[in-house]
C-alpha cells in the first residue's frame, strides 16, 4: 500500500505563520495608538535598513503655543518635539509630536 501524503502539516504551519503575522501587525498597531513615540523609533530603524543605516539624529523640544483652560490657574503650554533622522544615503525623515497641555509660568 502507498502512503498517503501529509497535507495537514503544511496547512497547519501556514495558518500558524499567518496568525503570527496578524498578531505582530496588531501589536504594532497598538503601539502606534498608545505610544506613537515608540512606533516612530521602530519606523526609523526599519527605514534605516533600506537606506544604509542612520547617520545622524537631532531632536528639538520647544513650546509651540499657550492656551487658557477653564479651571486652570495658569496658562497651559503645548510642547512640540521635532525629530529629524538623516540616513546614510542622504534621505531625511522628520517627525513632529505635540505634547499635552501642561501648566507653565511662562508669559504667553
Amino acid at each position: 500500500m502507498a502512503k498517503q501524503p501529509r497535507r495537514g502539516v503544511f496547512g497547519a504551519g501556514f495558518i500558524f505563520f499567518l496568525m503570527l503575522v496578524i498578531a505582530g501587525g496588531l501589536t504594532i498597531g497598538a503601539i502606534g495608538l498608545f505610544a506613537p513615540t515608540r512606533l516612530a523609533l521602530v519606523q526609523e530603524h526599519t527605514l534605516s535598513v533600506l537606506h544604509g543605516g542612520i547617520a545622524d539624529t537631532s531632536e528639538v523640544i520647544y513650546v509651540d503655543n499657550c492656551v487658557q483652560v477653564e479651571g486652570a490657574d495658569s496658562p497651559q503650554a503645548i510642547t512640540r518635539t521635532r525629530r529629524i533622522v538623516t540616513y546614510r544615503d542622504g534621505t531625511m525623515l522628520e517627525i513632529v509630536f505635540s505634547g499635552p497641555a501642561t501648566s507653565t509660568n511662562a508669559q504667553c
